[in-house]
């Protein structure tokens, strides 16, 4: 199984190198790959972090041409590769598809999480309607891996959750 480490968003300069989103909490681990998978290739990476975004010079990208095609994919690794996990902490991965409650009430499913750099990351729950959930302590979050569900806490969900319309 592969956990997703960067989404590539456009091109850098002309050389073929990229710029992606780091999809880490610690963007600092992201300079310590060596070798990622794009589009299920296994390719040489070299990346250096540049405010809240990181860097890459990838195998056989050489032009800007090459780099545009890259827009919008995801660089993978091995989950063996990863960084030991603490109690309470997830791969952002594991989390995307769980099904999530308030309290009991089935919410919606995870649909992505946003990175957020500055601030807390933001769930994006799919359901009757879409909810923006920032990921904060007083949620409580209970995540079960292997029943695919998230359970957070009623009264903070309620005060934390922000509905699009």
């Amino acid at each position: 199984m592969r956990l997703a480490i960067a989404k590539i968003t456009k091109p850098h300069g002309i050389k073929g190198e990229v710029r992606a989103n780091v999809l880490l909490d610690a963007p600092e681990l992201f300079c310590r790959v060596k070798e990622a998978y794009l589009a299920g290739r296994r390719v040489k990476i070299r990346a250096r972090i540049a405010g809240d975004a990181a860097i890459l010079s990838i195998e056989g990208v050489l032009t800007r041409d090459d780099a545009e095609l890259l827009r919008g994919q995801t660089l993978e690794v091995d989950r063996r590769d990863a960084e030991n996990l603490k109690k309470g902490e997830f791969f952002i991965s594991d989390l995307v598809g769980m099904t999530a409650f308030a309290g009991e009430k089935a919410i919606g499913k995870i649909s992505e999480v946003i990175k957020n750099p500055r601030s807390a990351d933001i769930f994006v729950i799919e359901g009757e309607r879409e909810i923006m959930l920032p990921f904060l302590k007083k949620l409580n979050a209970r995540a079960d891996l292997n029943a695919r569900t998230i359970v957070f806490d009623e009264i903070a969900f309620s005060e934390a959750a922000v509905y699009e319309d």
